[in-house]
């Protein structure tokens, strides 16, 4: 097995629809291998364009595609149509979806599916965490809105969002930028980078017991206002300390999924801020209403899950 990067399409500042860039090397097209496998949320509207002739070409040579871990990003209707279109045409060899949706919308479509989970779910099998002496740990991950302020046990505030937590009540305010709404789109991640030079205000290193991590997942471009805006920031290229940031904390409070999934799958609380259809494969393991308060799910009920989805893959004759 080995590692390929991903389609010249997907680099920040292109436009997916004119598919991959002209200038750039197809290197997929021309792996000598038995099998290429794409990860993750792949079906989107963009697809075809940036993937068709190169499994059509890949076909040509006897290649077969596999799509793991798979889920469907921003479509519609024709857009899916044709996806299915293609399918009959030349259908994955195998998918593995993360969320009931995609699953419900490919099983007559694709001969080898399977109704799966998040790969994100099995890091705790992949990377053991070290411990810190940082204590009690939250992490809090507002990196596509401005992180709301948090209060402990006062109830005299004003605040947006309430919730309970280990026995303390907590309450968020929202302000600024954040009451443009918690939505993960373009519009709010500009409006983010372009208010980073402005004065940063404040945000503390603890929330009561816990010591606050604030990791960002979208640093590039870098603006190091924006990276590193409040104290205990924390951004890197690598996935490995954010993996040892949620194994740690306690609890997390973010608008991205994967802060959440990762949090979830080490036995934690999350509690996710953001609208989107994402939230799916949280939900696909047992995570409801994780958008009104924190949750944990049953991690021998996911055990389960993970093992099934590796027992089922070594059925399949490759």
């Amino acid at each position: 097995m080995s590692m390929i990067f991903d389609q010249s399409a997907y680099v920040p500042g292109w436009k997916k629809s004119k598919g991959k860039m002209p200038w750039a090397i197809d290197y997929w097209a021309h792996l000598d291998v038995d099998y290429v496998v794409m990860l993750g949320p792949v079906i989107s509207r963009n697809f075809l364009p940036i993937w068709k002739s190169t499994l059509d070409t890949l076909k040509k040579r006897g290649i077969r595609y596999m799509i793991l871990s798979s889920g469907m990003m921003k479509h519609n209707y024709d857009d899916i149509t044709e996806i299915k279109k293609y399918f009959n045409e030349n259908p994955p060899y195998v998918i593995t979806t993360r969320d009931r949706d995609m699953y419900e919308t490919f099983k007559d479509f694709v001969p080898k599916i399977y109704d799966g989970i998040c790969f994100a779910f099995f890091v705790p099998d992949y990377y053991k965490p070290v411990k810190t002496d940082l204590g009690p740990v939250m992490a809090v991950n507002f990196d596509k809105i401005d992180e709301p302020y948090i209060y402990v046990d006062e109830s005299n505030k004003k605040v947006d969002v309430e919730f309970n937590f280990e026995d303390h009540h907590y309450g968020m305010k929202f302000k600024g930028l954040a009451s443009v709404g918690l939505r993960t789109d373009r519009f709010t991640d500009a409006l983010i980078y372009a208010s980073s030079p402005l004065p940063r205000g404040k945000r503390p290193a603890k929330i009561g017991d816990y010591t606050v991590i604030r990791p960002d997942h979208r640093f590039c471009p870098m603006f190091i206002r924006k990276a590193f805006r409040y104290v205990n920031s924390f951004c890197a290229d690598i996935p490995h300390t954010y993996a040892n940031i949620y194994a740690e904390s306690k609890l997390t409070l973010s608008d991205r999924v994967h802060a959440c999934a990762l949090t979830l799958a080490y036995g934690n609380a999350a509690y996710l801020f953001a609208k989107t259809g994402r939230s799916a494969l949280l939900t696909r393991v047992g995570a409801e209403g994780i958008n009104d308060h924190p949750v944990k799910i049953d991690l021998e009920n996911l055990a389960k899950e993970k093992n099934n989805l590796i027992e089922w893959m070594r059925n399949i004759q490759y």
